[in-house]
């Protein structure tokens, strides 16, 4: 059973993720969060490894207000750049 978050009116499921991309260094995971709405998309932020166990409710909320959705830009629309995100 994954951990789960309350936050923006839904239930979040937070795993974390061992990214191999360049984005992430050695001892670096990706915090996921995601939830089964389909108009919210996964959001993901990097943490250090193992610290998903010792997160409590504070410090998962501070992750996930930090975390950005993936797979466009954070208003969630594809290669497209907003005149006030400059």
């Amino acid at each position: 059973m994954w951990r789960t978050l309350e936050a923006d009116g839904c239930t979040w499921e937070v795993r974390s993720v061992v990214n191999t991309t360049e984005t992430t260094s050695q001892g670096e995971y990706v915090l996921e969060f995601s939830t089964k709405e389909p108009n919210r998309p996964p959001r993901r932020v990097v943490i250090q490894a193992g610290s998903l166990e010792d997160m409590d409710e504070t410090s998962l909320r501070s992750a996930y207000l930090q975390a950005r959705p993936i797979g466009g830009d954070h208003y969630g629309r594809p290669g497209k750049t907003m005149s006030d995100a400059t």
